[in-house]
């Protein structure tokens, strides 16, 4: 049965369906009434059509986003931006096969992780994003979705969680370097939804759950290296994937030009809520 033909089937049995979030469903071969209801409110949500956002157009602003729904390495793996089977950024695996169940997705830490296609080089220099959302809220000398030039230490990364000595750290970078951030998450917290966000070239934020955890000002810095990005690891400029996650992960953003303000942070997190809610993932 063809992709089209699925799409037509569900916008009838399901009425209402968002046309992207149709075509979510169609190729990624979603079943489920829970799992269509809850998709198809987050891309209304997106698009500022929904219950939890009327004001701003997120989906517009993402290149790329994986919503790890459906119970299979493969539903896992498509990119929820115009979603079609030849979508350049629907995620291929390497290393052990991920643990997938309604959770979401996992890698086993060692030498799993999934490559997003998204080249560094593609980030921009004073607009960008990236996000994680993930269950477990344990310390760990991990990244979660990121690369690194191995000869500068120019960065793009999540790594929440890191061990600091007997603090636990949020290593990040953005286009400059690696840089632990100040904040003690030890009785914040680091899982939930993390996102790191540049809104010009001399600043970039953390952001967990909606709300600001770090401020870090650094010039960001032309890096023209065409590693791409990966989830559940730090890519490496010379070669191979290190810095594996141990993490289930229920959702994963990039915008290669594009930020949002406090405001919209928090907006943002409410909508991807509502959607591991709607999932009984939510944390």
């Amino acid at each position: 049965m063809s992709i089209g033909i699925k799409i037509a089937i569900y916008a009838t049995r399901y009425g209402g369906l968002d046309a992207d979030a149709a075509a979510f469903i169609a190729v990624a071969g979603i079943t489920d009434a829970t799992q269509i209801t809850a998709i198809n409110n987050l891309y209304k949500d997106f698009k500022g059509q929904g219950a939890n956002n009327t004001s701003y157009d997120f989906y517009t602003r993402l290149t790329a986003f994986w919503l790890f729904v459906g119970g299979t390495s493969t539903s896992c793996s498509f990119n929820g931006k115009t979603p079609s089977s030849g979508n350049t950024y629907n995620l291929t695996y390497s290393g052990a096969a991920p643990t997938v169940n309604a959770n979401g997705i996992k890698f086993n830490g060692i030498n799993g992780y999934a490559d997003t296609k998204v080249p560094q080089n593609l980030i921009s220099n004073s607009a960008n994003g990236l996000s994680v959302y993930f269950r477990e809220n344990v310390a760990n000398n991990e990244v979660q979705m990121g690369y690194l030039d191995t000869s500068t230490y120019k960065s793009t990364e999540i790594g929440m969680g890191n061990t600091s000595g007997i603090n636990t750290k949020f290593l990040g970078g953005n286009k400059y370097d690696q840089n632990f951030g100040a904040t003690n998450y030890q009785l914040l917290g680091i899982n939930g939804l993390i996102r790191l966000n540049r809104t010009t070239s001399t600043n970039y934020k953390v952001y967990r759950n909606g709300s600001q955890t770090e401020s870090l000002n650094y010039t960001s810095s032309n890096n023209t290296d065409t590693s791409t990005l990966v989830i559940g690891g730090e890519k490496k400029s010379s070669g191979g994937v290190q810095a594996f996650s141990i993490k289930t992960f229920c959702y994963a953003d990039i915008m290669t030009s594009n930020s949002l303000s406090a405001a919209e942070e928090l907006v943002y997190y409410n909508c991807i809520q509502a959607f591991q809610t709607a999932l009984s993932r939510n944390v």
